[in-house]
């Protein structure tokens, strides 16, 4: 086998932190010019910094308006593109700035309480909106030393405790008076100005039974009224990312209207309804592809629903996922939508050009993310900030292949390893369950692969992107199905002769980790395995997971009503099996897949004697691997590679 020495590999963990993030996606009014971010891991001050650039798309012509000595993110432009807004911590917390398009010092502009998390520029350039978290019951709990619990989602991974709501507030760029728009009694998102200036859309959930990750009010506020909130319409299950449209008779937005579905068992739909919310119509009704990006990627965003992008009176750009891929389709309510970009690549950020066109911020198998302009489904690259990068990496192309398993055809892909064959194989399996692998840029399996690796993923049953009845497969059976399907597509891959099958493992997040410890209690084919953040029992992760109670959607109720399943379908249930090498890695304050059913595994295959270990990262949510503090995130990676090396290799 050829030397795979850590110090000789192109692609190690470390290579993260020379890794250039593109983000963010935002016109220019009126010129062909983009705003966007480039976000590095900063190893000394284990932290993120993100330079605010701008690019002609003419003369694809960059330049960089702020040092990277802070986190910049969410630019937006001023009406008439003088200047630029966005969120940054250059002073601590996230708030927000401004700046000349010309070049300059950044600005502050009034500061709001709490952290910014999103922010919208009216089309009038007469006001700010934005959504910030206050920290005065953060601050009393830290005061009297308890808090006090009256509902159910009391806390929420990347947020930790819930002791403050988050709140929308309305900044007036002349008078730089703040208006508060929320009282901050549920949580709101996805604030939307009219192309007056004049009226304000943001979704929100108040209800004391809120407790998804979706909101499921649409409100609206105008400047007529000093902005007082309205509530117009209420799904039973998701209403997100509000837009108006150009002559502000009607709102667009994401939801879900079935009564349950909010865990990804329904595809998410695009609607418009009148500002009022008695009108309401779905447009994409017959499509099988859902609202928002679903497509795992380890470098850019997933799971986010962006807001429509009005390109007519008629007509939308909306992010969807299908098959593997997040594109952008434009929608109609007379006729089927139509993908504006293609089906190899995944969009994580996108804007709409007047002759329709559109700028999105997109990765693929072998790409990280970068600006392409897109027309005709067809892609020309703008940005080259990770071309030096790429080029030292050399990240191969998976090949792609269809396996059959009870009936269906799961779509899978085949990356083949640094060293000679037969190779060691890794089956990496998403998390979700109701996510997908496919076609974006996944650094994990870059850096398996360069340490000699073959490595096989596939999108099982109950997978997001393949329509309502593929994700609904594994209902009332979360593991068999895609167990079965994920080991079709391992056996596939062994048949073409290039894998030593005598040396496999299996790893996943969430899901994915659950899916891994299941498959070392049913099998005895893999000789190591790393479980990321797994579920292990359900039962337990009904009551202390922030979104446990999503479950009884999938298993047709509480554990209380579904006992059988929820035992059976527990990985808990059947660790006296596992014979396998074990890493288990979890974080403190994952409030996701809580660190007790990390700790519960590990503890019973403790007991036993089995070859099990624990990696615990203190303080750390479930975005570890994707966002998680830069250190952890390269020991992360590092531990999974030597865990695999010390018994694959």
């Amino acid at each position: 086998m050829a030397d795979l020495s850590a110090s000789r590999r192109r692609a190690g963990p470390r290579a993260l932190y020379d890794l250039p993030i593109v983000g963010s996606c935002a016109f220019h009014p009126s010129r062909p010019v983009v705003a966007y971010t480039v976000t590095r891991l900063d190893e000394e001050n284990n932290a993120y910094r993100g330079v605010l650039k701008i690019i002609d798309l003419d003369t694809h012509e960059s330049v960089a308006l702020t040092d990277g000595g802070a986190r910049d993110q969410l630019p937006q432009w001023s009406a008439d593109g003088t200047t630029i807004y966005f969120a940054s911590d250059r002073t601590g917390g996230m708030q927000l700035w401004q700046i000349s398009a010309a070049g300059g010092d950044p600005k502050p502009l009034p500061s709001l309480p709490g952290n910014v998390s999103e922010l919208a520029v009216s089309s009038d350039g007469a006001r700010i909106a934005a959504v910030a978290t206050p920290t005065k019951g953060k601050e009393l709990v830290e005061r009297q030393g308890w808090r006090r619990i009256t509902r159910i989602r009391y806390r929420a991974d990347g947020s930790n405790y819930l002791d403050d709501w988050p709140q929308v507030f309305v900044i007036d760029l002349v008078t730089r008076a703040i208006v508060q728009v929320t009282d901050g009694s549920g949580f709101v998102a996805g604030v939307a100005w009219s192309k007056d200036g004049r009226r304000l859309a943001f979704c929100g959930d108040h209800g004391a039974d809120a407790d998804s990750l979706w909101r499921r009010e649409l409100w609206t506020a105008s400047a007529d009224d000093g902005f007082k909130a309205v509530q117009i319409l209420r799904f039973p299950t998701a209403i997100e990312a509000p837009a108006w449209s150009p002559d502000g008779k009607r709102i667009a937005f994401c939801g879900l209207a079935e009564e349950s579905g909010g865990g990804g068992s329904h595809n998410v739909r695009a609607f418009v309804t009148d500002p009022l919310g008695e009108d309401v119509a779905c447009w994409t009704t017959d499509e099988e592809w859902t609202c928002g990006n679903f497509v795992l990627t380890d470098v850019g965003a997933a799971g986010s629903l962006l807001p429509p992008v009005w390109m007519a009176p008629d007509a939308f750009a909306v992010l969807g996922s299908s098959h593997g891929a997040a594109r952008v389709f434009r929608v109609c309510a007379d006729r089927p939508a139509e993908a504006l970009t293609p089906q190899d690549a995944s969009v994580t950020h996108f804007a709409c050009e007047p002759d329709g066109a559109v700028v999105c911020c997109a990765s693929d198998q072998t790409t990280p993310p970068e600006l392409y302009r897109c027309s005709n489904g067809r892609a020309s690259q703008v940005t080259w900030e990770t071309k030096a990068w790429s080029e030292r990496i050399k990240a191969r192309k998976p090949e792609p292949c269809r396996v059959r398993s009870d009936r269906w055809e799961i779509e899978a892909w085949h990356l083949q390893g640094s060293s000679d064959a037969p190779r060691p194989c890794i089956l990496a399996i998403h998390g979700g369950p109701h996510f997908a692998y496919g076609y974006a840029f996944v650094y994990h399996f870059v850096a398996l692969a360069e340490a000699g690796f073959d490595v096989v993923f596939c999108n099982p049953r109950g997978s997001q992107s393949y329509g309502e009845r593929f994700a609904r497969a594994i209902a009332g059976d979360w593991a068999r199905p895609a167990f079965e399907d994920c080991m079709a597509a391992l056996d596939a891959a062994i048949a073409t002769g290039r894998i030593d099958a005598s040396r496999l493992g299996v790893t996943g997040g969430s899901y994915g980790g659950y899916l891994t410890v299941w498959a070392v209690a049913h099998s005895d084919r893999f000789a190591a395995a790393v479980a990321l953040r797994p579920a292990t029992s359900l039962q337990s992760l009904w009551g202390t997971s922030e979104v446990g109670r999503m479950l009884a959607e999938d298993f047709g109720g509480s554990p209380d009503a579904a006992r059988e399943i929820y035992d059976r379908d527990s990985p808990l249930t059947h660790a006296q099996a596992i014979r396998t090498p074990l890493l288990i890695v979890y974080g403190s304050q994952d409030w996701r897949t809580p660190a007790e059913q990390s700790e519960q595994l590990l503890t019973a295959l403790l007991h036993r004697g089995a070859m099990v270990e624990g990696l615990h990262f203190p303080n750390a949510d479930h975005n570890l691997s994707r966002n998680g503090a830069p250190r952890q995130r390269i020991a992360h990676e590092e531990a999974i590679l030597e865990w695999f090396e010390r018994f694959l290799m």
